[in-house]
């Protein structure tokens, strides 16, 4: 019966990733071959916008004109990525964007096939499941709307995924140098993810810790060297600008942006971003306050499951941070497979069910400017809060640690 149940909830999961994820798009892809062109051509001038978002009509149109070169018909957009990303591709940043679409798209669905595999070795300690496991990791992958967002865009949400937690098995049964490698290259990319290391320095693994500093250190050295320190001073002044900044826009999922679509009338429907102010300190008071107490948490209960405590990092992180992409909710994918293979209260369980369904499906169409439809928006933010608590529940002294794991999944 139970095998039955699992490939229905497969049907409706990949009805739901058909219907966001296909076809693949590149509105994010493009952004790195454009910049990727520049550098094949010797130019680092325009690779990043200005510390105004406001004021880069000149940027936009040199972007623009790359994008006729590569016979795309999309738009401008920033590339979030440090230089080293379109450096590595600037060989091949000729060839046209409708090849770099379908190339990316058909790593993308290898990166899923894998990340299933990952997932389904994160909840059981580096062992393969069940067939029954493996379908509902499936569904529970393809369902994830922020994932199947990622693949529409052309993100790399998925690949950082994958190196994240391949790292964190890696630390789990090899040692060091694997993770430090994997979550170094993770963190390059995002660098709010260096968060999950706070784990590692709650249980006192210096080296491990270390080990994962080093790495995400030599990657920026090796990013400085190949491209220049012009390159990535346009990248920090854009990430410095972000963290400066706000919008109410339906897909920033952090705490400030849920609050800005209840108590403002910002567009819900467009970026609208905000730079400075008042919102600016709202943010980061949030932001000291979720960090402050998650590393409360996490000292007064070192011995925590690793899962648990690698998760309720990428949570916080997700809730702290001023602009937070709803697909970079992937990377929590695992924590929630993980915590359904835990014994809860019924309140315990409803609570994760209403979580998982919050980040799974797809709400947009729920989403607009006026009135209820604003605070729509902010269902996936509230599957994160419920998630957030949840892993917070799990961060008691070892012993009251005693419930043992089900075999939920």
């Amino acid at each position: 019966m139970m095998r039955y149940v699992s490939m229905l909830l497969l049907a409706l999961a990949m009805v739901q990733f058909a219907f966001v994820a296909l076809p693949p798009g590149n509105a994010d892809l493009i952004s790195v071959q454009s910049l990727a062109l520049d550098l094949s051509r010797g130019d680092k001038t325009w690779l990043y916008p200005g510390e105004d978002f406001a004021s880069n009509d000149d940027w936009v149109m040199h972007h623009e004109a790359n994008l006729r070169q590569l016979n795309d018909k999309g738009y401008a957009n920033w590339c979030f990525y440090p230089p080293l990303i379109p450096y590595l591709v600037s060989p091949w940043a000729a060839v046209g964007a409708e090849t770099w679409r379908l190339v990316w798209a058909g790593i993308q669905f290898a990166l899923i096939a894998l990340f299933v595999a990952l997932i389904e070795r994160v909840i059981h300690d580096g062992r393969s499941g069940s067939v029954r496991n493996r379908l509902l990791i499936c569904a529970l992958v393809l369902g994830s709307c922020p994932l199947a967002k990622s693949v529409s865009l052309g993100q790399t949400s998925l690949l950082v995924a994958v190196l994240l937690w391949a790292g964190f098995l890696s630390g789990n049964r090899t040692g060091g140098l694997r993770k430090a490698l994997a979550v170094g290259a993770a963190v390059f990319v995002k660098p709010f993810l260096l968060l999950v290391e706070a784990a590692d320095l709650a249980r006192r693994r210096w080296r491990l810790a270390l080990a994962v500093f080093a790495a995400f250190a030599a990657w920026l050295i090796l990013s400085v060297l190949a491209v220049g320190w012009q390159a990535h001073a346009g990248y920090w002044h854009l990430l410095t600008t972000l963290a400066s900044s706000q919008t109410a826009y339906f897909g920033n999922q952090s705490l400030v942006a849920g609050l800005m679509r209840v108590f403002s009338d910002l567009p819900v429907m467009d970026y609208g971003f905000q730079q400075g102010g008042s919102l600016a300190v709202i943010n980061r008071s949030l932001a000291a306050l979720i960090l402050l107490g998650t590393m409360l948490i996490q000292w007064r209960a070192p011995q925590t499951d690793e899962r648990a405590s690698f998760g309720l990092w990428i949570s916080a992180g997700l809730l702290a941070l001023p602009i937070s992409w709803e697909h970079h909710f992937v990377f929590l994918l695992p924590v929630i497979a993980f915590l359904w293979t835990r014994s809860w209260s019924r309140l315990g369980f409803a609570a994760l069910t209403l979580a998982t369904l919050l980040m799974e499906a797809a709400w947009f169409g729920l989403y607009g400017d006026r009135g209820i439809s604003r605070v729509a928006a902010n269902l996936p933010l509230l599957g994160n809060v419920i998630l957030f608590v949840l892993l917070m529940t799990l961060h008691r002294p070892a012993s009251q640690l005693a419930a043992s794991d089900s075999q939920r999944i």
